[in-house]
C-alpha cells in the first residue's frame, strides 16, 4: 500500500453517504475504505501514514464551470476592482502605473473593473484611458467579461471608429456624439479580446505562459479543486493548456468547452466536430460545446409576469429559436455533450427547446445536457427540467456576492421561483452541479458550501430565501458527484470509492458538523491528485 489516511472523518459522497475513519491507496487509486483497523492492517514497511489528526476528507472539490484561461494571466495584469482601488481614479492611476513601465505598443490589461461597484457607478471612458496610456493599447475586462473598457489605441487595432457599425448581437457603447466611447459589449468586444490575449502569449513566451497556467493550477489546487471545467475555450486558450500540458505544468483536469474563434462568436466550427483533437491528454480533454444563450449587456433574455396575467418578453438573446436548434442539434448528433449558459426566463425556454428537439430528432441514452446558471427559472421551467435530465450547473457564491441585486430581478420580473431555489430544485429531481464562473464570481468551493447552507450575503450576513437552503451534505455533493456527473467523470472522481482516483481534499472542520455560517471559514489544508500531495495549507 502506497498510502494510508488515518485518524479523522472521511466523508466518501458515495451513493449511500457513507462515513469512514481511513483510505488507503496504491497506484494513485483508491484501494479500501473503513474503519481506522481495518486500514492500518494493510500497511506494509513503505506505506506512508498521514494523520488525519481528526480533520475530515473528502473527494476532490470539480469546478464545471469556470474561466481558468482568462484568470490565468492575472499576475501579469493591472487589478482593476473596486475596491481595493479608489473609484475610477484609482483605476486611471492603476493603468497610467503599469503604461509607466511598458514599452511603446505593448498591450496593458486590466481585470475585474465593475462600474456598479463604486459611488461613481458609470464606466471608465476611453478617452480617460488615452491619458493614462497614450502609448500603449488598454483592453480592462468587466467583471462579468462580458464588456471590455478600452483605449483609442485599442479601438484603433481592432478597427473601431465612428462609422464603424454595432456587429451583430454585439454593441460598441457611444456617446451623445456618436463618437465610441470605448466600452464594448458582448460581440463586440471580440476583436479586442482576443487581440490582448495573443499579444500576451506572444510576449511572455510559451515557457512563461505555462509556469502561468501551473501557477493558476495551484491556486485552485489550494481551494482544493482538482478538476476544472473552462467554460469558454478559444483557440488562444487551448494553445495555453497544450503548451502547459507538454511541459507537465498541467497538475489538474482540465476540460475544453469549445465555442468560436473568439469568445462570443457562435460555436459553428465547435457544432460540426470542428475540434477533433481537443482530448490532448490524461488532463487535456474535450467533447463539450458551450453556446451563450442570453446576454449580459444590455439586458438578460427575460419574461416580465404582470399581476394581470399577462408576460412580455424583455432583454435580449443571442439566438432566434432556429439558429439555437441547430447548433445544438448538429453538437449532438456528432455526439458532443452541450451545455447552455441561460440566465434569463426567455433564454432558459429556448434552451429547453433546443434539448427537446434535440432529443426527438436524435434520441440518445445519456446525453447530459447542461444549462449553465439558470439564474432565474419559473417553477414551471425546473419542472422541465427536472422530467428531461438536464444538468443544472450552478455558481453560489452570485448569491453571497450580489444576490440582493439578483433579488431585485426576481422581485421586478415577477417570477414566481426564489432566487438560487436548489431546495426547490432537488426536491424536483434536478441533477445539480455547483462552481464558480470564476473570476466572475469567487473561487472558493467552501464559500460557495457556506452560501448554499447559510443562504447569507456579504457584509451584514442577511439571509435570501432561507427555505431554499440545502444541507451540508448535498451542498458537498453538487461540488464532487454532481460536478463529476456533469463532467462525465463520474465513474473516475467525485466520491471516495474504492478504483476511483485518489482526488481528496483534507478540511480543518467537517461542515455537517458545524453551524452554517462556520462552513465558510473552513480551510482547506492538503489537497491530493491521484494519490500525490499537491497543495498542503496551514
Amino acid at each position: 500500500m502506497d498510502m494510508i489516511l488515518t485518524g479523522g472523518t472521511v466523508l466518501t459522497m458515495d451513493p449511500q453517504g457513507r462515513r469512514a475513519e481511513a483510505v488507503a491507496v496504491r497506484d494513485g487509486k483508491i484501494a479500501a475504505v473503513g474503519f481506522a483497523t481495518e486500514i492500518a492492517a494493510m500497511a506494509g514497511p513503505s506505506t506512508r501514514v498521514v494523520s488525519l489528526n481528526g480533520r475530515t476528507l473528502t473527494p476532490g472539490f470539480i469546478d464545471p464551470h469556470n474561466h481558468f484561461s482568462m484568470t490565468t494571466f492575472e499576475p501579469v495584469s493591472v487589478d482593476c476592482r473596486m475596491p481595493p482601488l479608489d473609484g475610477i481614479q484609482g483605476v486611471v492611476d492603476a493603468i497610467a502605473a503599469a503604461a509607466t513601465g511598458a514599452p511603446p505598443g505593448q498591450w496593458i490589461w486590466g481585470l475585474g473593473f465593475d462600474p456598479s461597484s463604486w459611488g461613481e457607478k458609470r464606466r471608465i471612458t476611453r478617452w480617460e484611458l488615452d491619458e493614462a496610456a497614450p502609448d500603449n493599447p488598454v483592453c480592462i475586462m468587466d467583471f462579468s467579461y462580458h464588456a471590455t473598457y478600452t483605449n483609442s489605441a485599442a479601438l484603433k487595432l481592432a478597427g473601431i471608429d465612428r462609422n464603424t457599425p454595432d456587429p451583430y448581437r454585439g454593441m460598441i457603447v457611444r456617446d451623445d456624439h456618436g463618437e465610441p466611447e470605448g466600452t464594448l459589449w458582448e460581440r463586440a468586444m471580440n476583436p479586442v479580446h482576443r487581440m490582448t490575449m495573443r499579444a500576451h502569449i506572444a510576449q511572455y513566451g510559451e515557457d512563461a505562459v505555462a509556469d502561468l497556467v501551473h501557477r493558476n493550477a495551484m491556486r485552485h489546487l489550494s481551494n482544493g479543486i482538482t478538476s476544472v471545467g473552462d467554460a469558454l475555450v478559444m483557440p488562444e486558450s487551448a494553445a495555453m493548456y497544450r503548451l502547459a500540458d507538454a511541459r507537465g505544468k498541467l497538475p489538474i483536469v482540465m476540460h475544453q468547452m469549445r465555442g468560436g474563434d473568439h469568445f462570443y462568436d457562435a460555436p459553428e466550427k465547435a457544432s460540426k466536430g470542428g475540434f477533433p483533437d481537443d482530448n490532448v491528454s490524461d488532463r487535456l480533454r474535450g467533447g463539450i460545446m458551450k453556446i451563450f444563450m442570453d446576454p449580459v449587456y444590455p439586458d438578460y433574455a427575460k419574461i416580465k409576469h404582470y399581476h394581470d396575467g399577462h408576460t412580455e418578453q424583455v432583454g435580449v438573446r443571442n439566438y432566434d429559436q432556429d439558429e439555437a436548434d441547430s447548433l445544438v442539434l448538429d453538437a449532438h448528433s456528432r455526439g458532443l455533450q452541450v451545455a447552455i449558459h441561460c440566465i434569463g426566463e426567455w433564454a432558459i425556454d429556448q434552451g429547453l427547446n433546443a434539448f427537446e428537439r434535440a432529443l426527438k430528432e436524435h434520441p440518445a441514452s445519456d446525453p447530459r445536457f447542461r444549462i449553465e446558471h439558470l439564474t432565474f427559472p419559473s417553477r414551471a421551467q425546473i419542472k422541465r427540467a427536472a422530467s428531461m435530465g438536464i444538468i443544472v450547473s450552478q455558481q453560489p457564491t452570485f448569491l453571497h456576492t450580489i444576490g440582493d441585486l439578483l433579488k431585485d430581478v426576481v422581485t421586478d420580473m415577477g417570477i414566481d421561483a426564489p432566487l438560487l431555489p436548489l431546495r426547490t430544485m432537488l426536491d424536483e429531481g434536478v441533477t445539480l452541479a455547483a462552481g464558480s464562473d470564476f473570476p466572475c464570481s469567487p473561487l472558493s468551493p467552501i464559500l460557495g458550501l457556506g452560501t448554499m447552507v447559510a443562504r447569507s450575503m456579504q457584509g451584514d450576513g442577511h439571509t435570501i430565501d432561507a427555505e431554499e437552503a440545502v444541507s451540508p451534505m448535498e451542498a458537498l455533493r453538487m461540488y464532487t458527484m454532481g460536478s463529476a456527473y456533469a463532467m462525465f467523470r463520474d465513474g473516475e472522481v467525485g466520491s471516495i470509492e474504492v478504483g476511483k482516483r485518489a482526488d481528496m481534499v483534507v478540511l480543518s472542520h467537517d461542515p455537517t458538523a458545524v453551524t452554517p455560517e462556520f462552513i465558510k471559514d473552513i480551510r482547506v489544508q492538503q489537497t491530493y491528485v491521484d494519490g500525490k500531495l499537491l497543495y498542503e495549507g496551514i
